[in-house]
């Protein structure tokens, strides 16, 4: 049984609360090479609380250069809006500060792996995940219209590169099926230490939220499944009743139950917490995305290459996991039937000549050209 600890923290003494946790789970990082995996998907400053904080990573990071690591990573892939901006996307949301060098793209370097729920169907992780000896979880709690909460094993699903996360969604049967997912997803590579930011979080609508609750807490654990437990139970949510949770608590030994866990600290159920509008447990609607449109511009393959500052590196072309991309007389082609919506190419474009047609109508100009031909 895993054990989930439970600690008072604030933003200003993080850094002890960290410490603390480190001495307590006896995280060993001597020599092994470390990959931070923070939410971070939003380009929202610290005080709208839809990131992890930018103090917490600083102190992790802190605290895994004290423990000897040989390396250290830290990243993310966004969702639609910053796809092929990684980079711009940490700066604007201030954890970039405290990162620097340590970040990695890991909307690049990627490889194709199966689960279960989705049977032969290939999906693209960055490599570095499966390099990586020791893997560092660090959600923001929050409530999910869909799924409930979002928090240790969906944070995980950021593991996904580009339009591949809408691809999930896109294909999904119900939601039933699409929580399967997330659940594999996570199980494809555990993180190793999860510690969950539930100082100040969102409620109601989740990270749209423009009402705070202050919760002053940290939790961690070594088996994320158990702190989602305990997280979702802090905000008056059934843990039964959260399909990704359950489907994940089955290939560990871990139970839904939060009063069958071992916890070490002080917890109590939220008075007053406001549920997210729209999630019914007991409901498992065809869609999981309600914004009409949404997930056909997401999955989009239809890129626009601004031939102004394309330069002809080729670095798009070596990054395309299935070599999809090609040059022909000068210019930037690409077949559709390749393409998997990875959108590795726009990350790997330094000049950001590459973008969505239908979400950037600024490439539309009398420069740029689509990329999609049949070969």
């Amino acid at each position: 049984m895993s054990h989930i600890f439970i600690y008072d923290a604030n933003y200003r003494d993080i850094q002890t609360t960290v410490d603390t946790i480190f001495t307590q789970l006896e995280v060993d990082l001597q020599g092994r090479r470390v990959f931070i995996k923070p939410n971070a998907v939003h380009e929202m400053e610290p005080e709208l609380a839809a990131n992890t904080h930018p103090s917490l990573l600083a102190a992790v990071i802190r605290a895994v250069e004290d423990a000897g690591a040989a390396d250290i990573r830290v990243g993310d892939n966004p969702g639609i809006q910053n796809y092929g901006r990684i980079p711009q996307l940490f700066r604007a949301n201030g954890l970039g500060a405290v990162t620097g060098d340590y970040l990695e793209n890991i909307g690049r370097g990627l490889i194709p792996k199966r689960i279960p729920s989705l049977g032969a169907t290939d999906l693209y992780f960055p490599k570095i995940i499966f390099e990586a000896d020791y893997i560092i979880n660090l959600p923001k709690l929050k409530t999910h219209p869909n799924t409930g909460i979002t928090s240790a094993i969906k944070n995980c699903f950021g593991y996904l590169a580009g339009g591949q996360k809408a691809y999930c969604h896109q294909i999904s049967k119900d939601r039933r099926h699409f929580e399967h997912m997330l659940a594999d997803i996570y199980h494809l590579r555990p993180p190793d230490l999860t510690l969950v930011d539930a100082i100040l979080i969102p409620e109601g609508g989740g990270r749209s939220s423009k009402t705070l609750r202050y919760l002053g807490k940290v939790l961690a654990s070594h088996s994320g499944v158990a702190v989602d437990v305990l997280g979702s139970s802090m905000l008056g949510l059934e843990p039964c009743s959260i399909y990704h949770l359950v489907a994940a608590a089955a290939s560990e030994p871990v139970s839904v139950d939060v009063q069958a866990l071992e916890i070490i600290g002080r917890w109590d159920v939220t008075e007053g917490f406001h549920l997210p509008r729209g999630f019914n447990p007991g409901e498992s609607p065809v869609t999981t995305v309600s914004r009409p449109g949404l997930l056909e511009a997401a999955t989009s393959k239809k890129l626009m290459v601004n031939n102004d500052r394309c330069t002809k590196c080729g670095e798009c072309i070596s990054e395309c996991p299935t070599a999809a991309l090609y040059f022909e007389d000068e210019i930037l082609h690409m077949t559709q039937a390749q393409c998997v919506a990875c959108f590795a190419c726009m990350e790997a474009c330094s000049q950001e000549a590459l973008r969505l047609e239908s979400l950037c109508p600024e490439n539309k100009a009398a420069s740029s050209t689509p990329t999609a031909k049949t070969r």
